[in-house]
């Protein structure tokens, strides 16, 4: 038995450690947690995708390690690619996927074998295990390490984790905005900006840090600060990303808000809060219960009804945080409210399933809910499940986790 405080919850049959142990090195902790989850994680995938053509491919010829890798790069990843071959030049659609992911794919293409698709997958997996390691840091400074080592797990098995390995900008996303918390909490505050400024840079989404940073930082200084610091320009970086794309927009498409006209394209829109959340609910009725806008309508109506009851536990009930880790909550509850009123044509709440799992704080919860053994064991089993079915599906084409 250490020294750290055991705090019994009986609710549960819980035991969870308020202190954290001591860690002469928190960031080789970091990474080594880091590598371990990515290293699985890695392998799970291979094996899936490698098991997945047995579905559609019969007894045809076996498939190569590059079909596998093409078959992870489907929908969005594609357009990655083609706009870091070709530019944003490719059709009225494609200003709407933001820049750095692209920007960094092309970069990396000349020093790497295999072209965009490969360059695609090394971004995405070298900003996924830096995301890893970032959320370890933040999950051990605020509730110790086996908190922290929970949560890159649950992170990594989440149901659509695999988004994060394949050739999306979602795990570079989650890097810059959980770096950008993380440095925040420190008092970094140049560092959370840049990386807010970068977090804009890839996805729309980024301008939602300014809420929770805004929170931390009036909490650091005060509520009623007596004096101004020069640091909180720093808070003003976070929509640079935003505000250089719409540039570049203006310069090489015509307009400063090319993309948000893209948008169009795709059919997105945005409702009252919670109204597209209805929506998706609605659109069940009258199909049948195996049909592909019924799963769809579950799948992202239903992942983020459990992301929104994992926020309140975080404000209400054994594992609720500490004032003082309100931004978290902040961030959380921005990013879900967006989620439920999001629309796009076709399929209300759109990928909500994918982009639920930016809101942190649900992972930093269940974490501390995953100190009891069954808790922690059944989160782990049904979340790589469902990772494997869904990779699977995504393989395939099907257009309901895309």
């Amino acid at each position: 038995m250490t020294a750290a405080t055991i705090t019994a919850v009986p609710e549960l049959d819980v035991v969870e450690e308020t202190e954290p142990e001591p860690v002469r090195k928190p960031w080789r902790s970091a990474l080594l947690a880091a590598l371990a989850v990515w290293s699985a994680s890695v392998v799970v995938h291979l094996m899936v995708g490698a098991l997945a053509w047995l579905t559609y491919r019969g007894n045809g010829p076996a498939p190569g390690l590059g079909s596998i890798a093409l078959g992870w790069n489907g929908w969005d990843a594609g357009h990655y690619v083609r706009i870091a071959e070709s530019g944003y030049h490719l059709g009225p659609g494609f200003p709407a996927f933001f820049p750095l992911y692209p920007m960094l794919i092309h970069a990396f293409d000349p020093v790497l074998p295999g072209g965009g698709l490969v360059s695609a997958l090394v971004v995405a997996n070298a900003a996924a295990f830096g995301a890893l390691a970032v959320l370890y840091r933040l999950a051990d400074h605020e509730f110790g390490p086996r908190v922290a080592r929970r949560a890159s797990w649950y992170l990594a098995a989440f149901p659509m984790g695999f988004f994060l390995f394949i050739g999306y900008n979602e795990s570079l996303f989650l890097l810059l905005t959980v770096g950008a918390l993380y440095a925040g909490r420190r008092g970094h505050w140049w560092l959370a900006g840049a990386l807010g400024a970068l977090s804009s840079a890839t996805r729309l989404f980024g301008l939602l840090l300014l809420a929770p940073l805004a929170v931390e930082y009036l909490r650091q200084v005060g509520w009623r600060p007596r004096l101004i610091r020069r640091d909180v320009l720093s808070l003003a970086l976070v929509p640079l990303g935003v505000v250089a794309y719409s540039i570049y927009c203006l310069v090489e498409l015509g307009s400063p808000v090319q993309f948000s006209i893209a948008q169009d394209q795709w059919g997105r829109r945005y409702t009252v809060p919670g109204q597209a959340w209805l929506t998706s609910v609605q659109q069940i009725a009258g199909h049948g219960p195996l049909d592909k806008t019924t799963l769809s309508a579950i799948l992202d109506a239903g992942t983020v009804l459990v992301a929104v009851l994992l926020l309140v536990l975080c404000v209400k009930g054994p594992f609720k945080f500490r004032p003082d880790q309100r931004y978290l909550v902040v961030h959380g509850a921005i990013t879900l409210v967006l989620l439920m009123s999001t629309e796009v044509a076709g399929r209300s709440m759109q990928s909500a399933a994918r982009y639920s799992m930016e809101a942190v704080a649900i992972f930093l919860v269940l974490a501390r809910m995953g100190a009891n053994e069954v808790v922690d064991r059944t989160v782990l089993m049904i979340g790589v499940a469902l990772q494997a079915v869904f990779l699977v599906i995504f393989m395939a084409g099907t257009f309901l986790v895309a």
